[in-house]
């Protein structure tokens, strides 16, 4: 195995993370707009006819819900399949300096994506009208670009479903039952496959009735999960801040308070996660409806994009701050992670609050800066931000900052 000298341009962690923080901020205003222009050019040639069939509005939907998709599949669902359930597998392949293991190993996840987007939506599509690729790619009316935003949005949230249903395989259940029963990346495998049935599963029971107006005989056969996308993704949130506590800070607690083997621990941590998905968004609710913090905005969507700050604000601490402070710190794990869960909780309040009153002056918020790109808005726009850090982390680990410089051993003659 290749030892390696780590040299960081801040000793101190924090100043490390901090200035992490502002790279990647500053890296997200500028990768967005040139992603959203690209995708935004390339989707405009082959949706021509459908977009000039169409008025105006539904022509701009049909092209924010291809360009999101694009981010979704080859941004958010590639990094977790590649990072978190292969761990980073094949990233130093060819080498193992920086940037360059990065960018390979970025190219691998949007290849990755765009593959799983075809292999996965084009199977579906032979059947489902709204799946059907030519329909989604190339429509030619405005009864087809109806369809395929529909098709687009459904295809598009199956993020949703696999941040929620298959992260937990790693994050509560490690890994569990494939954890050590051979060699990779066919251990990872198992768990990809496994873990995607509950993804599936997920998807069905609430992405599918969340944007299919499905009926048979003139009467509706679903129903919108929670009542409504917001309060459905406002469940969502607080579900996934807290069944990422014990992988990203939380040393393993709270589940192992009740569990101490697999699968109990992550069933006890499904549980507790499950419960803050109902019990968390109504108290947040009663906390922040009165700041009137987005005025023109379903209460539930500003809960829903707050909580996401938690997610962010605990994701960002993990990786860019390494969850600080460290056992040599506070040698109290009790004092350590309640210390920990202070700052998830407090300073992603503080930057929730601010998301929304400034996300409308960010590039990956919703200010296209003039240039009339797509951009994600109040909830989606933080996962540009997210995914941004992640992938400085998890592929460039945190390069320039931190430089991972080979040891040379000397041979005696």
């Amino acid at each position: 195995m290749e030892e390696f000298i780590v040299k960081k341009t801040f000793k101190s962690q924090l100043a490390t993370g901090f200035m992490s923080c502002v790279l990647c901020f500053v890296l997200a205003c500028i990768f967005w707009p040139l992603w959203s222009m690209f995708f935004s050019s390339v989707f405009s040639v082959l949706a021509e006819p459908g977009l000039a069939a169409s008025d105006p509005a539904q022509a701009s939907k049909l092209i924010t819900v291809m360009v999101e998709g694009s981010f979704f599949w080859m941004g958010i669902n590639s990094w977790i399949w590649m990072s978190i359930i292969m761990g980073n597998y094949g990233k130093t392949a060819f080498t193992s300096k920086q940037p360059y293991a990065g960018i390979w190993y970025t190219i691998v996840a949007l290849i990755a994506g765009a593959l799983a987007y075809f292999i996965i939506i084009g199977f579906i599509g032979i059947w489902w009208k709204p799946f059907n690729l030519a329909l989604m790619l190339t429509p030619k009316t405005a009864e087809e670009v109806s369809l395929a935003i529909i098709g687009w949005e459904a295809a598009n949230f199956l993020a949703l479903p696999v941040i929620m249903a298959q992260i937990p395989f790693a994050a509560l259940l490690q890994k569990w039952p494939f954890a050590g029963t051979s060699k990779q990346p066919f251990e990872s495998w198992g768990v990809f496959f496994f873990s995607f049935l509950a993804v599936v599963i997920v998807w069905i029971a609430t992405i599918i009735p969340s944007f299919m107006p499905l009926t048979i005989e003139g009467q509706q056969i679903i129903n919108v999960p929670r009542g409504s996308w917001a309060s459905w993704v406002a469940f969502c949130q607080a579900y996934i801040f807290f069944f990422l506590i014990p992988a990203e800070g939380g040393e393993g607690y709270p589940m192992k308070l009740f569990a101490q083997k697999q699968p109990f621990m992550g069933i006890v941590g499904f549980i507790i996660a499950l419960a803050a998905g109902f019990i968390v968004p109504p108290i947040v609710r009663g906390i922040i409806a009165p700041l009137n913090l987005l005025p023109d905005a379903p209460i539930d969507l500003v809960v829903a994009s707050f909580i996401l700050s938690w997610v962010v604000t605990i994701l960002c601490w993990h990786h860019l701050f390494e969850d600080y402070p460290s056992a040599e710190i506070v040698p109290n794990t009790a004092a350590r992670i309640l210390i920990r869960f202070l700052i998830w909780v407090i300073l992603g309040s503080v930057m929730g609050i601010i998301w929304q009153k400034t996300f409308t002056l960010i590039p990956f918020g919703a200010n296209n800066l003039g240039l009339g790109y797509p951009t994600m808005g109040v909830l989606a726009g933080q996962f540009a931000f997210l995914m941004t850090f992640l992938f400085f982390n998890t592929f460039y680990d945190k390069w320039p900052l931190v430089r991972k410089i080979p040891l040379v051993r000397k041979i005696p003659l």
